[in-house]
C-alpha cells in the first residue's frame, strides 16, 4: 500500500529511508526492491515529498530528491532540502536503516566540480548526515551499467575514500547496483536485512 505523507508516521513500526540527490534513481530502486508500484518522475525533481509503503514490520519512506533541480527555483530547491532533513530528524530513532542512492556515473564528476567552488557536494554531505542519524547507512551506488567495466573499481573506490572522508570512524557500505537493469538488485534486498536484523528488526515484506 502507498501512500502520500506530509505528517507524523503513527504507530511504532521502524523506517527504512531511501534518500538522495534528484535523478539518481530512488524510486526505480524502491521499484526494483519491492514489485510495487512507485512514482518514477521523467524529469529530476518530480518527487516533492515523501511516499510511504508499508512492507509489513516496517514502514519504507521514499523521501524527496533535493539538489539541482530543472525547472525549479533556488529558493525551492534549498526548502526541498530543508524539509528532508526536518523530516528525518524528526523520526530520530524510528529509522531502522538508510539507504542512500548515488550515481556512481556521474559521482566523481559532481565531486570535482563542487570542489572548484569550494563546496562539499550534496551526496557526501547527507552521507555524513545520514551517519549522525542512523547507525545503519546503506549506499546503493546506482546506475553501475553506465560505467565502464574497466572503470567500475576505480569509481567504487573513489566513492568509498570521499564517504571514509566525512566519517572516517565507519566503514562505508557501499552496493553496486543498476535498478534499470535489475543488477545486484538481490545483493541490495541481503544487505538492508542484514542491518535490519542487527538492530532486531524483521524482514521487510518485499
Amino acid at each position: 500500500m502507498q501512500e502520500r505523507s506530509r505528517t507524523k508516521i503513527k504507530g511504532g513500526k521502524p523506517l527504512i529511508v531511501f534518500a538522495g540527490r534528484s535523478n539518481v534513481g530512488k524510486s526505480s530502486t524502491i521499484r526494483a526492491l519491492t514489485g510495487r508500484r512507485v512514482r518514477v518522475g521523467k524529469r529530476p525533481g518530480s518527487t516533492r515529498w515523501e511516499f510511504l509503503i508499508d512492507l509489513g514490520p516496517v514502514i519504507l519512506a521514499d523521501m524527496a530528491g533535493f539538489g539541482h533541480m530543472a525547472g525549479q527555483s533556488k529558493a525551492t530547491i534549498e526548502e526541498t532540502k530543508t524539509t528532508v532533513i526536518h523530516r528525518l530528524e524528526e523520526w530520530g530513532k524510528k529509522i531502522a536503516a538508510a539507504i542512500l542512492i548515488v550515481d556512481v556515473s556521474l559521482f566523481r564528476v559532481l565531486v570535482e566540480r563542487w570542489g572548484k567552488r569550494g563546496e562539499i557536494p550534496v551526496d557526501i554531505e547527507f552521507y555524513g548526515f545520514l551517519s549522525e542519524i542512523s547507525s545503519s547507512v546503506v549506499v546503493a551506488a546506482n546506475k553501475i551499467d553506465k560505467v565502464k567495466k574497466s572503470r567500475i573499481s576505480h569509481e567504487l573506490d573513489y566513492l568509498e575514500m570521499k564517504f571514509r572522508e566525512v566519517v572516517p570512524d565507519i566503514e562505508p557500505q557501499i552496493v553496486p547496483i543498476s535498478a534499470s537493469k535489475r543488477i545486484n538488485i538481490s545483493q541490495l534486498k541481503e544487505t538492508i536485512e542484514a542491518n535490519l536484523d542487527k538492530r532486531g528488526v524483521e524482514k521487510p515484506e518485499w
